[in-house]
């Protein structure tokens, strides 16, 4: 590994002593995997109290004097190859946090997310936001402590979105959206005066057995190519990824007993989380530049492939006789029929639900109200009715109870703050990738109805995209791999021709 990646003495060096701290990272990957899906409900207290230690350890051993000095002999060293600039980049900005975030925060942080998180279990259970609220409102404080030891130019939420991509800033978030907003309220103007259009589907009534739902999520997987020694599917309240490296990754899916889709699609979705980690490049494992270094560019993959080949009527027909075997009515449903359900259009009160088109208007509430709550502006308590005002503002829909409202998102519950702009990014992006594949591969129409179709399309991604890991960031691989600048141009021509040809 070390001959074909990394050639320099001292990075060398380096990274014999980051094998301490990747092994840390490694485990605590796994207690949070097992808080989230199997842990007894009554050991939340110690494993708030080991993950909290296990975070100031890492900090200890991050910070140590010759890891440090080693780091920054490196800073100065000429003809770095691209794996070791990168490995360069990813402890800079480890090294500054770590630097900048006292120990006493790091254990008050990681114990307070963990708290926060059964809270908001609990609050999902009984529908009742006064549950989660105090630690939400504790988690949020941290949040603006840590932006102040971060430091910041403009706004405080800068320092934290910096966090899930490299350089990202409040303002250029407010610049993604201001364009953006309008043209998807003109196309979603056009869809609802369809005469296709419709609030409902029958086929989200439609009951359905778990145990059968869960051998269609299997048999999915599979036909996406699925190598199980590397992935694993499981449970939990919200569905996630955790990936430990190029030949493990956990991703979880819910049952809801009706609606099959919110099941299908989030397997789906966080299958393609799964693949870009597993077809980064395996030697890189146990580096800083091991996994994925951009939020965006991961979320670009999961959307694309829960989307634009998760909703294709190639795919849906290829997969259809695994469809009709959770529920005896379903066989009264075509093809066709199935795949209006897939790809209708309507505005809803659930982010993990929406459609391509009302999705976006989702994260720019949450942009909303994450940016307010790290200036002030707003407050914890006033959540609930500042949620349903806006979202009565952008889609024209109220939740009727907690649950479909404040509490539907695990991410403030894990500290998440600055995440869900990446969501909107990532989706865009992906509509690049897919303009270039299909210019090199044919359409993703005729590739997603079947096996073989499927594996050129992760070929093509893992060419294009996974095998850089977080070599790069977001904007260097969108030029490196495709010559393009992050924009909305190829996602919005792609709305357009894919809705306007439905509606």
């Amino acid at each position: 590994m070390e001959k074909e990646f990394f050639q320099n003495k001292i990075i060398k060096q380096i990274l014999e002593k980051y094998k301490v701290l990747w092994t840390l990272n490694y485990l605590g990957g796994l207690c949070e995997w097992d808080m989230m899906t199997y842990m007894p409900k009554k050991a939340a207290f110690f494993r708030a109290e080991a993950m909290a230690n296990l975070g100031v350890l890492r900090q200890k051993i991050f910070l140590d004097e010759n890891f440090v000095k080693l780091i920054e002999q490196a800073e100065k060293e000429e003809g770095l190859n691209d794996y070791e600039l990168a490995i360069v980049n990813q402890l800079k900005r480890a090294l500054k946090h770590y630097k900048l975030l006292p120990p006493e925060f790091l254990e008050e942080l990681d114990r307070t997310t963990c708290e926060a998180h059964e809270a908001w279990e609990k609050a999902r259970k009984k529908n009742d936001f006064s549950i989660f609220e105090p630690l939400l409102e504790r988690v949020i404080d941290l949040a603006r402590k840590e932006a102040n030891y971060l430091g910041y130019k403009e706004h405080p939420y800068d320092a934290l979105l910096d966090i899930y991509e490299e350089g990202l800033t409040t303002k250029e978030v407010e610049d993604f959206f201001t364009p953006f907003i309008p043209k998807l309220k003109e196309l979603l103007e056009y869809v609802k005066k369809s005469k296709n259009y419709s609030e409902t589907n029958e086929l989200e009534e439609e009951p359905y057995d778990t145990e059968r739902m869960k051998e269609l999520n299997k048999q999915t997987l599979e036909f996406l190519n699925i190598d199980p020694e590397k992935i694993r599917l499981d449970i939990s309240v919200h569905p996630f990824t955790l990936s430990l490296g190029a030949n493990e990754a956990r991703i979880t899916t819910r049952y809801h007993q009706k609606d099959f889709l919110q099941s299908l699609a989030s397997t789906i979705h966080e299958f393609g989380h799964a693949l870009y980690e597993t077809q980064t490049i395996s030697e890189l494992t146990q580096t800083p530049i091991g996994g994925v270094g951009s939020v965006s560019l991961h979320e670009s993959q999961s959307r694309l492939w829960e989307k634009m080949v998760g909703h294709n009527k190639e795919f849906i027909k290829a997969i259809y006789p695994e469809i009709i075997k959770i529920s005896p009515k379903l066989e009264n449903y075509s093809v066709e029929e199935m795949h209006r359900y897939f790809v209708k259009v309507r505005p809803s009160l659930i982010r993990t639900e929406a459609d391509e088109i009302t999705y976006h208007f989702h994260i720019l509430i949450r942009f909303e109200i994450e940016r307010d709550l790290l200036s002030g502006k707003i407050k914890v308590k006033d959540l609930p009715i500042i949620w349903n005002d806006k979202y009565k503002e952008y889609l024209g829909v109220v939740p009727s109870n907690d649950n479909e409202g404040i509490l539907q998102d695990s991410h403030w519950a894990g500290g998440n703050i600055g995440y869900f702009p990446t969501y909107s990014i990532g989706t865009v992006i992906s509509a690049i990738w897919k303009y270039h594949l299909e210019k090199d591969l044919g359409e993703i129409s005729t590739l997603a109805g079947s096996k073989e179709g499927i594996a050129k399309i992760q070929e093509w991604l893992k060419e294009h995209v996974h095998k850089y890991g977080a070599i790069y960031t977001m904007k260097e691989i969108l030029q490196k791999s495709v010559g393009e600048e992050l924009g909305t141009t190829y996602f919005l021509d792609y709305l357009n021709k894919k809705y306007k040809e439905i509606y």
